[in-house]
């Protein structure tokens, strides 16, 4: 059975509700009697309790151990220092800027949009081009002939692992009739400030004071946020300990393979018996010529050209015990490193160029776990552009309601993804045959499946 003919067993089925209406019925007349429901006082019980929550915060907001140290005396939060810090490293560390470049690329996938709320084609078709062309001028930078909701996600996501934060404002055009441009702010400069032990405030810092953001067209989305640091942690928050302790490494790695990386020949000359007869400058000239003689042989020998000498002469290697014992070495102690900043960013070292031999399943598995990741971190863009959308929509008076989604279809895998929808299908229609589920229950079943 393939699935179009499942489908349409699904929805066209209805034999056996008859069968399964009265099974309901019996299973009714079971529960007659019982008091399943919650009593009176039960019920005025409950509103009682509600009626005593609080409509503000009791608790209230404690400082971040870390953030402590940065708090103003004003009460405003600064991490500026921290975020240029994930700048640098983002600049000149090459593994930690294929991570940033990985993650940006991987949740920056092709997006596309489905507008609800009406069935007439005339408004939908209307709202379709309102939202097409917000997203060819949404960009900040109107010399990006290329930019729009494209670039606006890239940058998105950049700040978000970079930075830990993404913030911006939208503005209007002079007309107010519809939606502008969305321009980015420095996560560096935004500050918070606590309002009455419940509300974080938005500030930005430009040249020593302190102004203070539109709530209502700022945007701010802190990566894991906890309680009492809104901040956001960037992706790298984890790293700079690490990465000093590799960047050290090569740089002793330098230095050392310079001189122990590559064999050098030590040649030792025995001096020569001394004659009986000798005086002792006859003996220090031929000596010495011996010396010379041996010194400009070496220097004229060619690489095919093979050292014939007396046997008081020596030649010897200085280098490592084994041929490739020293690159060994370094090799496994900076692959060690490398798997710790992978794991900072999580990354796996394939995704930023390391090939450690992984068989092309684990790959995959791998790919997959990833996948997780990256649906959860593009809920927040999701949102993003909804409240974008929907705010362009409200502008120009179209009554429709704008859903985003973001493709992340992959290309291998589709046989067992294909596979599994047919038996899943298949043993939705038998539940139904069976009478364990209704002809209503089992679309929702599958259309629950598919979103």
């Amino acid at each position: 059975m393939n699935s179009l003919s499942i489908f349409k067993n699904l929805f066209s089925y209805g034999k056996k509700n008859r069968k399964l209406n009265q099974k309901k019925e019996t299973f009714a007349q079971k529960l007659k009697g019982k008091d399943l429901a919650l009593s009176v006082p039960q019920i005025d019980q409950r509103r009682t309790e509600i009626k005593e929550f609080p409509t503000s915060p009791v608790s209230k907001k404690g400082y971040n151990l870390y953030a402590a140290e940065l708090v103003f005396p004003s009460g405003i939060y600064d991490g500026s220092f921290r975020i240029k810090l994930y700048r640098f490293l983002k600049d000149n560390i090459p593994v930690l800027n294929s991570a940033i470049w990985t993650w940006t690329r991987i949740c920056s996938s092709p997006n596309y949009f489905q507008l609800k709320g009406s069935d007439d084609q005339k408004i939908l078709d209307w709202g379709n081009k309102i939202i097409r062309d917000l997203d060819r001028r949404i960009f900040q930078h109107s010399f990006q002939k290329f930019g729009g909701i494209e670039l606006l996600l890239s940058q998105f996501f950049g700040s978000l692992f970079t930075d830990g934060a993404v913030c911006g404002e939208v503005t209007l055009t002079p007309t107010k009739d519809k939606i502008d441009k969305f321009y980015f702010i420095d996560p560096a400069t935004v500050r918070f400030k606590l309002k009455d032990e419940t509300i974080w405030e938005l500030y930005q810092e430009v040249e020593g004071r302190f102004i203070k953001l539109n709530p209502h067209s700022t945007f701010y989305y802190g990566l894991d946020v906890d309680s009492s640091d809104p901040r956001g942690k960037s992706i790298l928050s984890s790293i700079p300990f690490v990465a000093r302790i590799e960047q050290r490494l090569l740089e002793d790695m330098n230095k050392t393979m310079h001189n122990a990386g590559y064999h050098r020949i030590h040649i030792k000359i025995k001096p020569p018996e001394r004659l009986s007869s000798e005086s002792d400058d006859a003996y220090i000239q031929r000596a010495n010529r011996y010396f010379e003689d041996t010194i400009e042989m070496m220097k004229k020998i060619s690489p095919e050209d093979n050292p014939i000498t007396w046997n008081d002469v020596e030649i010897n290697y200085i280098g490592p015990s084994g041929q490739y014992a020293s690159a060994t070495s370094w090799y496994i102690n900076h692959k060690s490193l490398i798997e710790d900043i992978c794991a900072g960013v999580h990354l796996d070292p394939f995704m930023l160029g390391y090939s450690y031999g992984p068989s092309y399943n684990w790959a995959q598995i791998k790919y997959e776990l990833i996948l997780r990741n990256v649906v959860s971190i593009q809920s927040s863009a999701k949102r993003f552009l909804e409240w974008i959308r929907d705010l362009e929509l409200a502008l120009q008076g179209i009554p429709l309601e704008c859903v985003c989604y973001f493709d992340n279809r992959k290309t291998f895998g589709l046989l067992e993804k294909y596979q599994a929808e047919k038996i899943f299908l298949e043993n939705v229609v038998k539940k139904m045959e069976a009478g364990l589920a209704s002809k209503e229950e089992a679309k929702r079943e599958v259309q629950q499946s598919f979103q």
